[in-house]
């Protein structure tokens, strides 16, 4: 694992750091072996060729260490007990930062006000299991990354699994996928069957709706397996995304049929999404198509006070045309003003923070098994005209419908705390 950010060639100083920081994580709560069930991942051992007249041997697989356990080198740099009192909790001019014992500094991208603010309104509100991440979408700084579960506290890792359903936060990608292909545009009309009649509505109609019925036929009419596939790709979907952290690489297994189209398309398929990776899509509709490098370490500064390490904006992955990610984004408006999440932001526009503020997302709900729940999603930016921050929000609730809050409302106040603290002078959010 080797973030894209570290210039020196020392291989050992790296080694050093990166374990450091590891185990740091370890310790406050985003590195640890999962507490709840990790998909295996596995390692095809090459078959010999099979002789003549002698039948081949069965495969055979060997099991590759687990990602998220903590590397083995992490024991050989410092041992957990030597920075278990570290947490974040020390600023330096309004960021997180960590001193070790070598004299070194770590900045932290995070952003104080809005990590903290989210974290208690999700204690406050008791979720079974909630993810709130928040990130610049022009230098992928990470700027909150919180999970907490009430259902099994020591869960971790929430932020960075791929066992969620990406349930209808995919059609950005069927959307994407029609628009760039140009096939249809927002004020497309498609017709569609409703009830055992035929219904007319724009794409973005649909889209601010989540008309799963439209989005199949769109794909059934204007895509096909292998361009729709292409376009999860492109947003990084069975890829592995850089990152300080091992992020879970989001699967997507798609059946090559007409109902395996309309299912992906509308959101039905079977695909996971880990909700940092649900960040990187909205940065890159946010950020002009263009998918920067996340990052959560903003730099590391020698006992001299000199930088030795830093985070700087490096595109890895160009998602789609500068023109598809802004009709993107007017139609992701519509999901707030009008649409699936118009009940949850509808009292935004009265607070003095927000009104003035236009927001977009999409939303997302399905029934998901790991853990066993109802998953709700929200992935969104503001102002819509020129995002400058981008919010992922993943709550699982009982599948009953006795619910505090649902995504949508997480990333309401996500918004509200981000642009309460710019508006009040004490956003420390600066790029650079």
């Amino acid at each position: 694992m080797k973030p894209y950010f570290f210039k020196k060639s020392n291989v050992v100083l790296r080694g050093v750091l990166l374990g450091l920081f590891l185990t740091l994580m370890s310790n406050i709560g985003f590195v640890s072996d999962l507490s709840l069930q990790a998909m295996p991942v596995y390692d095809k051992v090459p078959l010999s060729i099979c002789s003549r007249g002698k039948a081949c041997p069965a495969p055979t697989f060997k099991k590759r260490r687990d990602p998220f356990q903590r590397p083995a080198f992490l024991d050989k740099t410092e041992s957990i007990s030597s920075v278990a009192s570290l947490n974040f909790s020390h600023l330096e001019r309004g960021k997180f930062v960590v001193p070790f014992k070598n004299g070194l500094k770590t900045v932290y991208t995070l952003n104080p006000s809005l990590q903290n603010g989210m974290k208690g309104y999700l204690q406050k509100n008791r979720v079974p299991y909630g993810v709130f991440v928040a990130m610049d979408p022009h230098s992928g700084k990470i700027l909150a990354l919180v999970e907490h579960s009430s259902k099994e506290p020591r869960a971790k890792n929430l932020a960075l699994r791929a066992t969620y359903p990406a349930a209808s936060i995919f059609k950005l990608i069927t959307a994407s996928a029609a628009i760039e292909e140009r096939q249809a545009s927002p004020e497309t009309q498609i017709e569609s069957v409703n009830r055992f009649r035929s219904v007319h509505t724009t794409l973005a109609d649909a889209f601010a709706a989540s008309d799963n019925n439209v989005f199949s036929e769109v794909a059934l009419r204007y895509l096909n397996i292998k361009t729709l596939m292409g376009y999860a790709n492109r947003f990084q979907f069975n890829q592995k995304i850089p990152f300080e952290l091992p992020i879970q690489i989001s699967r997507i297994k798609a059946e090559d049929s007409r109902i395996g189209l309309a299912n992906l398309a509308a959101g039905f398929g079977d695909v996971g999404l880990s909700p940092l990776h649900a960040a990187l899509i909205g940065s890159a509709i946010a950020n002009n198509g263009v998918m920067v490098t996340p990052c959560l370490i903003e730099r590391v500064i020698s006992y001299a006070g000199k930088t030795i390490l830093e985070c700087k904006p490096k595109v890895f992955a160009k998602a789609i045309s500068p023109q598809t990610a802004m009709q993107l984004r007017q139609m992701m408006g519509l999901t707030v003003t009008k649409g699936t999440a118009h009940r949850a932001f509808k009292s935004a526009w009265k607070e003095p923070a927000l009104r003035e503020i236009p927001m977009g997302g999409k939303t997302g709900s399905l029934t998901g098994g790991n853990p066993a729940g109802k998953v709700t999603w929200f992935v969104g930016m503001a102002p819509l005209d020129k995002p400058e921050v981008v919010i992922s929000a993943l709550i699982i609730n009982s599948v009953s419908r006795n619910w505090k809050i649902k995504a949508s409302d997480v990333a309401k106040e996500g918004f509200r705390s981000y642009f309460n603290a710019k508006r009040k002078g004490t956003s420390t959010l600066a790029r650079g």
